[in-house]
């Protein structure tokens, strides 16, 4: 058979069903998912004793750390298999290892690559005496391979820094990941509103990380569940966010709510001096109060927040004004049910004005223009979809009379 200058063929890119990697291989090949993706193989359509087979191994790891530890696993993955000359490909943009076929019967190589936070394992199948033929394909596919898994490796380097931060601080807990976050003896971590934050500001890591671990102190947790309400009455604010934030089947199905806007709900929640915790049913009949009496003490409680002392307000081309009001305390959201805002911001604004809560600490509002409507809704569905902590990019009419949905034009 004749050496096939594989440069000069058409190739195809393939992505994996769940993006965990992309690579390209030659177009009149055949290409196999199985397991939902946890193996895929590549090779001739005419051919069932040549091609390429590659799996996701069940771990989940740092790779960025691994490297180093890669010729270990390689000598434990291959334990059983005979290879021989096992070295580096640096023909992968990922750290890889590679080794030639032992077997007499075998003219193929092993592959293992580590990226984002996958290790895949490969294989290809080649008779000894086509080597020539076939290898130089495959080699060629291996060097298009890319772990497209950043995401989920800044999670898992979040993830190991918490656990770190937590092991080191209180190493009584005996912290240790389990399937749901972290766990303690006490209690458990959970993971997923930090890794939000951390997506939606990813320069501000450490920061982030650091202010979730010291909310975690015991300090912070000591009178968690047992707060009475004469104690907290002055702490309770109110949260708005989106309703399916509300999931059957987990914590915040139990959460305290009162029905807003829209899509749009109001929760409760006592802010402590590290973190805040969402009040839920079974405080209320704990301490033996309606939710409507816990809502009017909650906007009581938002008219004594302060304001930004500078707050950006700029005139619009066009004519309007623009005023956006961000804080940093968890709470800038809560504030548009100052009952107050129409009075504090019509001023500027006129009446009545539009106003939107596109995330936890941001309200955008602005003179009722169509032009500036045009030019901000974007804006607003951009800051809404990139937030750590969304509520909604709809807009809002804000009267002398109250706050209403405003019309889609």
């Amino acid at each position: 058979m004749p050496t096939t200058d594989w440069r000069t063929v058409e190739w195809e890119s393939f992505v994996h069903p769940h993006k965990a990697f992309r690579l390209e291989f030659p177009a009149h090949w055949e290409h196999r998912v199985e397991k939902d993706g946890e193996s895929c193989g590549f090779g001739p359509r005419d051919r069932d004793n040549v091609g390429l087979w590659i799996s996701i191994m069940p771990v989940s790891l740092d790779t960025e750390r691994f490297g180093e530890d890669l010729p270990r696993l390689f000598d434990q993955a291959m334990d059983q298999v005979p290879v021989e000359n096992i070295r580096r490909d640096e023909s992968i943009p990922h750290h890889a290892m590679k080794a030639d076929m032992a077997d007499p019967d075998q003219g193929g190589h092993y592959w293992i690559v580590a990226g984002g936070d996958l290790v895949l394992f490969a294989s290809s199948q080649v008779p000894p005496a086509e080597r020539h033929i076939w290898n130089p394909a495959f080699d060629q596919l291996m060097a298009s391979l890319e772990i497209t898994r950043e995401r989920e490796l800044l999670l898992r380097q979040v993830s190991n820094e918490v656990l770190a931060n937590l092991r080191e601080k209180h190493p009584e807990q005996d912290y240790q990941f389990d399937e749901k976050g972290i766990r303690g003896r006490d209690h458990r971590v959970f993971l997923g509103n930090l890794h939000r934050e951390v997506l939606a500001a990813p320069h501000r890591r450490g920061e982030i990380i650091q202010q979730y671990v010291s909310a975690l102190s015991p300090d912070a947790r000591s009178h968690m569940g047992s707060e009475q309400w004469d104690d907290i009455l002055h702490d309770i604010l109110p949260v708005l966010k989106p309703q399916d934030y509300l999931r059957p089947g987990t914590p915040t199905e139990h959460l305290a709510t009162t029905p807003w806007l829209g899509d749009v709900l109001v929760c409760y929640a006592i802010r402590g001096d590290k973190a805040f915790r969402f009040i839920t049913g079974w405080d209320l009949r704990r301490w033996e109060v309606e939710l409507e009496e816990m809502h009017r003490v909650a906007i009581d409680n938002v008219t004594k927040l302060d304001w930004p002392r500078e707050m950006q307000g700029s005139r619009q081309p066009g004519g309007g004004r623009m005023v956006l009001v961000h804080t940093g305390d968890s709470f800038g959201a809560s504030r548009l049910l100052h009952p107050d805002f129409h009075r504090l911001f019509s001023g500027p604004l006129g009446s009545p004005f539009l106003a939107a809560v596109p995330n936890r600490d941001t309200i955008v509002a602005f003179t009722n223009r169509r032009s500036l409507k045009r030019k901000l809704v974007p804006k607003i569905q951009k800051d809404h979809d990139t937030s750590a902590y969304q509520i909604s990019p709809r807009l809002f009419l804000v009267t002398a009379d109250g706050i209403a949905p405003a019309g889609s034009r």
